[in-house]
């Protein structure tokens, strides 16, 4: 719960790994909804932000788009109503979700290598292996703030995602190896569950190459 638009975005990047869904008035002091939706959005792409509005017209929902605003629940609303439409916005999103395109894109990776198969297939192996323990140390080190010992294991797992073919991860550990070497403890929280969600994608994707083997 947040009495204001700014306090809201402070809430969201402090709690963001927690968060599956924003209820978000319009009409808020110090930040408006609108706002508060853009500076969220900066930082969660993908997270439901729904609007909580007396004024569901033409306008509003143009400029709740422009905001990232895409879902919208009218006042005065039934209670039962009310908690379907946030089970099927919470469902669609669980959806959208598994059809994320992959994080791994073995034409690069393999251009990479020179076009020999039999080595990506080797470097593969060997990142899989390398990372099974990589997102409990990083959890582990956020979790008591050694942010230079976080930024050490991104800063490895930047340059070896990069080789074969990463580069959604890659370019996601330039961000949050960068939020750990200034110990923005605002940005790390949100960029720390990304890059989580993201890397643990791709260990998944490159298990199952292994297992078509």
């Amino acid at each position: 719960m947040a009495n204001d638009g700014q306090e809201g975005v402070e809430l969201y990047k402090e709690h963001g790994n927690k968060i599956d869904l924003v209820l978000m008035d319009l009409h808020m002091p110090v930040m408006n909804g609108y706002e508060a939706a853009e500076e969220i959005r900066k930082i969660a792409p993908s997270v439901p932000i729904v609007a909580m509005t007396a004024d569901v017209v033409l306008g509003v929902q143009g400029r709740c788009e422009q905001s990232g605003i895409h879902h919208y629940i009218s006042k005065p609303f039934d209670p039962d109503r009310f908690i379907q439409t946030i089970k099927d916005i919470i469902t669609e999103q669980g959806d959208s979700d598994a059809e994320d395109p992959p994080v791994l894109d073995r034409d690069a990776g393999l251009k990479n290598m020179g076009g020999d198969l039999e080595l990506y297939q080797q470097v593969l192996n060997a990142y899989f292996k390398e990372n099974q323990d990589t997102l409990d140390k990083l959890s582990n080190a956020v979790e008591e703030k050694r942010y230079a010992d976080a930024a050490q294991i991104v800063h490895k797992i930047k340059g070896s995602s990069g080789s074969i073919g990463a580069n959604i991860l890659y370019e996601l550990s330039i961000r949050l190896q960068k939020a750990f070497k200034e110990e923005n403890e605002r940005e790390i929280p949100s960029l720390h569950q990304e890059f989580s969600k993201v890397l643990r994608k791709l260990l998944e994707e490159i298990a199952e190459i292994q297992s078509q083997k």
